[in-house]
């Protein structure tokens, strides 16, 4: 089994002689020595229940030992029914590469820690919000990250969690970086309903977790968008099929009265995964901008 700092590779198997061939690395400018190493950790969260989680260590740091209030990006997975795992994520390594740690969690709700603690995120998503908030806040009181260099970062499902996270508690968030997700709870109910199944899509993906339509509205970041205190970079394709661009343009108005930095990325033509190659560098190469204007400006640079 690879390392979680090793990319990959293309292998071409041969059942005439039961043999695998090497057909090249996955990413072949990558050097596994220099990228770094991920570990597994657990927290507890609010109600004691245990979330298992990874930490992605910059280059040089080997040991969870070590990170004594490092610069941390949190990272919550999308799905939100998905799971992080210990494996090579060029996410992750793109923000280690630049100095950051990375916690990556699996907060209830995520598949593969059996069914029971799927199922508590399923009937009560607000927990899932929770359990990203708590990792947060664990790794503040156990001295491995500094506030004040601590970004929570989302695609997707993450997306709205990461911008839930800093609406509510900007205390825990110096900055927050934001692709593809939802940001108005409403509007994505009535995009759904354009969908076959649509009421049983509502009912598992969106209302789940919600008692009233106030409820949601106080769990929609566009209805708290006047309550940003930090930098924010957001970021959408116009041809998303699976969160649409005006979520993207809903936000984007409900900001337009915020007095701190927002940078807006806005890609033609481009899909819910950033497919096309050019607009993913640029998409990264924006968020590197972002991070190193952020942090000087709020003279927090490493």
């Amino acid at each position: 089994m690879s390392k979680a700092y090793e990319p990959g590779l293309f292998l071409l198997y041969h059942a005439k002689n039961n043999r695998p061939q090497s057909l090249g690395a996955l990413y072949p400018d990558l050097n596994p020595e220099k990228l770094g190493e991920v570990v597994r950790v657990n927290y507890p969260a609010r109600d004691t229940i245990r979330i298992p989680a990874f930490i992605t260590l910059p280059p040089g740091v080997r040991d969870s030992s070590q990170p004594k209030n490092l610069p941390f990006v949190v990272m919550p997975h999308g799905g939100p029914y998905g799971r992080d795992e210990e494996r090579f994520d060029y996410f992750a390594k793109f923000f280690a590469k630049r100095g950051f740690c990375v916690l990556q969690m699996n907060f209830r709700g995520s598949e593969g820690d059996g069914k029971a603690y799927e199922e508590s995120g399923r009937k009560n998503c607000v927990v899932m919000q929770e359990g990203v908030e708590d990792g947060t806040r664990w790794l503040a009181d156990r001295g491995y990250a500094d506030p004040e260099r601590t970004c929570i970062v989302g695609w997707s499902y993450s997306d709205y969690a990461d911008l839930m996270g800093a609406l509510k508690h900007p205390e825990l968030y110096a900055c927050a970086i934001s692709m593809a997700g939802v940001k108005d709870l409403q509007d994505m109910i009535r995009d759904i309903k354009g969908y076959r199944f649509r009421r049983l899509s509502a009912q598992n993906f969106v209302l789940k977790g919600f008692d009233s339509k106030d409820d949601i509205k106080a769990n929609s970041p566009v209805k708290l968008a006047s309550n940003l205190k930090m930098s924010l970079f957001l970021a959408h394709g116009t041809a998303d099929q699976w969160v649409h661009l005006d979520q993207f343009r809903r936000i984007k108005r409900a900001l337009r009265r915020v007095e701190v930095q927002v940078t807006y990325m806005e890609f033609k033509d481009e899909d819910h995964f950033l497919s096309n190659q050019k607009n993913r560098i640029e998409f990264f190469e924006g968020v590197g901008k972002f991070l190193a204007e952020t942090l000087v400006k709020n003279k927090i640079a490493q």
